[in-house]
């Protein structure tokens, strides 16, 4: 009938009222209306508060509790990370006022730190998803661990900071490919510059979140020195085993030399990681110095067997000097040595 469809018209124009009230509540908290604003209509006595529960009309501030879950719905939807922190702060204080002030009865003021807690949870685990995601990387790498850190989840946040970073460094260290033929000490210095400008990175993220904490420092320090160790057996795999294996001395130092002038550009942010290369490459450092000493005694050992022990000077153009020529040259100092004991000279230099 034309009553029944007024009366229905009326019920919907009041849940209409009452859906824009609450969005523009919602939307006006959103904003950075600050939730101190609603304490206003929260002074008064308990006994009055329990006066208005007897006569069934909630207060404010049970209005605002009854809200207040959506409100944060809405922000970690949006993920409007420092608005939802800025919520959840503002909530426990009103909470801790309410329960000091007894404005809320047990139940509610009860549902009231639950929501707290619960979302609280939800946007640890959402910012942890945020830090975990390979795309995330700088300035939004640092706030989603620092806005985790803020919820009191640093040691949390701390691991996530360091994963990313070890994800990024195996990201990119797939298209560095050691060959055969590749020459060992440019293959050092392109995985001295990604390892170790990784570890840079991460300690500089550390020390701007963080600080100089020390539980935060130490992991920083165990993480750099497994990937320090990580790095150091890829080059001893890839780079120095070949050479230490031929007696190839001066490659095998020039790639330890390169990766020890890298990783010393750790030490300013207070990273010592020198003293773990050293331990690891001096093995193949001391059998590339043997594999040579042992390649010149056999190589002197020939040249001794066939020599004819004749006393020159050191030759030139493949001559022996005469001493007439080594006088007038000016190297009449220089001992005559035989063929083989040349030959030595020359492989010791």
């Amino acid at each position: 009938t034309s009553k029944e469809i007024s009366d229905l018209e009326g019920e919907l124009l009041s849940i209409r009222n009452l859906l824009s009230t609450q969005a523009g509540f919602i939307h006006a908290l959103a904003e950075g209306v600050n939730i101190n604003s609603l304490s206003s209509g929260f002074d008064g006595s308990a006994s009055d508060n329990l006066s208005d529960l007897e006569e069934g009309e909630p207060s404010d501030i049970e209005k605002w509790a009854a809200e207040f879950p959506d409100i944060l719905d809405v922000l970690l939807a949006e993920k409007r990370i420092d608005e939802a922190l800025a919520a959840l702060d503002e909530g426990e204080k009103i909470a801790a006022e309410a329960q000091e002030q007894k404005t809320l009865n047990p139940a509610s003021l009860s549902s009231l730190h639950s929501a707290i807690s619960e979302h609280r949870m939800k946007l640890a685990d959402q910012l942890a998803e945020t830090a975990s995601q390979p795309s995330t990387r700088g300035v939004e790498l640092r706030s989603a661990v620092s806005a985790l850190k803020r919820l009191g989840d640093g040691p949390r946040a701390h691991t996530l900071l360091l994963n990313a970073h070890h994800q990024r460094l195996q990201y990119n260290m797939q298209n560095l490919r050691p060959s055969s033929t590749s020459y060992g000490g440019a293959y050092t210095a392109a995985l001295s510059q990604l390892v170790f400008s990784a570890i840079a990175q991460a300690a500089s993220d550390s020390l701007s979140v963080f600080g100089e904490e020390t539980a935060y420092a130490s992991e920083l320090v165990m993480w750099s020195s497994k990937q320090t160790e990580s790095f150091a057996l890829l080059v001893k795999r890839h780079a120095l085993a070949s050479s230490a294996a031929a007696g190839g001395l001066r490659a095998a130092a020039e790639c330890v030399q390169i990766a020890l002038g890298h990783c010393s550009l750790l030490e300013a942010y207070g990273l010592t990681l020198c003293p773990v290369l050293l331990r690891l490459f001096r093995p193949s450092v001391e059998q590339a110095l043997e594999a040579n000493l042992k390649r010149i005694r056999e190589s002197t050992a020939a040249f001794a067997a066939a020599d004819d022990w004749l006393l020159t000077y050191a030759p030139v153009g493949g001559r022996p000097r005469s001493s007439s020529v080594a006088v007038s040259s000016g190297i009449a100092f220089q001992p005559k040595l035989s063929s083989s004991a040349h030959r030595l000279s020359s492989m010791v230099q």
